[in-house]
């Protein structure tokens, strides 16, 4: 702030800028038939429930299908992707609030 100018005033923004770069989706499975899926539980009411019932709807469409589950904590720096990683090729995520 500018001291021989009290009436003066200067705005920062305090976000700042952010690079971000666009990556593309992955390209889409051609079936889920005799794929593995995993299922992310963001641990909220009833995502557990939710999930088992996508899984179920998946499971009567898609012959052979194998499901891992596995649950986020309140931690973000608890990493789930390495109990998935290798394992799946496709991931259904409950999210939200």
């Amino acid at each position: 702030m500018n001291t021989s100018t009290p009436s003066l005033v200067r705005l920062v923004n305090p976000v700042g800028q952010i690079a971000a770069t666009r990556t593309p989706l992955a390209r889409r499975l051609d079936s889920l038939n005799g794929k593995s899926i995993g299922f992310i539980s963001n641990i909220k009411p009833n995502a557990d429930f939710f999930l088992s019932c996508i899984e179920e709807l998946i499971r009567a469409d898609h012959a052979g299908i194998e499901t891992h589950s596995v649950r986020k904590n309140f931690s973000s720096c608890f990493l789930i992707a390495p109990e998935l990683e290798g394992k799946v090729e496709a991931v259904v995520n409950a999210w939200g609030d």
